[in-house]
């Protein structure tokens, strides 16, 4: 069983921050700092990541050096950034180094709430580096949501990656539609009231590395899709020409948009919450 007493019992902090406040301001948690001052105890709620195998992805040399798809990209930085973010803005019992990665069928899946996937395929557009779930994957992932679990997935570009992204899901979910959301649905105000999507750059992907697209390019808007429950509940997302990976990652890149890293946290933060308390 998943341990939802966590999610029952979650209170949530009054913001630090206004959202207002929040648009215009640089999420601060001080750089640089000794992570041995987090200690070594166990916190009530660890940041998973999936880890998805990918028999193909030994072509060209992407999957071999990535251990079977590119599931790690910008770990850790990115999930211990995140990390600060809800120890600081809400009551989450957490820490910078409470994250881990597993593999998807691996039993403690089952121990948590919220899991999250990066499904970056490179380069863009190729099925050798993205998961490419195995029938043991599949029935994992499944029995996660349908028990409770949450799963965010992030980081996919263009119309090659939604494509894949559509063949992935419906080997979990083939009776189930997948929707996409907009930003009246609950997900986007349960802690900030996200009104509108930021298309948070990748580095990669946009001009850092010679990307294939410009900042906030209007031919690649970003969306939301999800799977939901019988009653309703979000048990997916699958975040669409954005990378709220990045946005945690280049917390302390200067050369990174701080409004980017805002909307990044703003709206990790609430998948997180609706997550634990639904």
């Amino acid at each position: 069983m998943l341990k939802l007493s966590f999610a029952k019992r979650l209170l949530l902090a009054p913001l630090l921050l206004t959202a207002s406040a929040a648009a215009a301001q640089q999420f601060d948690f001080g750089g640089n700092e000794d992570m041995s001052i987090y200690g070594t105890d166990i916190t009530e709620f660890t940041w998973i990541r999936g880890q998805y195998t990918n028999y193909g992805g030994g072509r060209g040399g992407y999957g071999y050096r990535r251990r079977g798809g590119w599931w790690d990209t910008d770990y850790p930085d990115s999930d211990e950034n995140f990390l600060r973010g809800v120890q600081r803005y809400t009551n989450v019992d957490t820490n910078p180094r409470s994250h881990t990665f597993i593999e998807l069928t691996d039993p403690r899946l089952f121990e948590n709430t919220f899991l999250y996937m990066n499904w970056k395929r490179v380069p863009i557009g190729s099925s050798h580096s993205g998961p490419n779930f195995t029938p043991e994957e599949i029935e994992a992932l499944r029995e996660f949501m349908f028990r409770g679990g949450f799963v965010m997935v992030d980081d996919f570009w263009g119309p090659p990656h939604l494509d894949d992204m559509h063949v992935e899901i419906s080997k979990i979910f083939p009776d189930r539609e997948i929707v996409q959301l907009d930003t009246n649905h609950e997900i986007f105000h349960v802690f900030f009231d996200i009104d509108e999507l930021a298309q948070v750059p990748g580095r990669m992907v946009t001009w850092d590395f010679g990307g294939f697209m410009n900042l906030d390019d209007p031919s690649y808007p970003p969306e939301v899709y999800a799977v939901l429950d019988d009653d309703g509940r979000v048990m997916m997302v699958a975040n669409y020409n954005t990378d709220l990976g990045d946005g945690w990652e280049h917390t302390f890149y200067e050369g990174y948009p701080t409004k980017y890293t805002n909307e990044a946290y703003k709206i990790g933060i609430n998948f997180l919450i609706y997550a634990l308390s639904h």
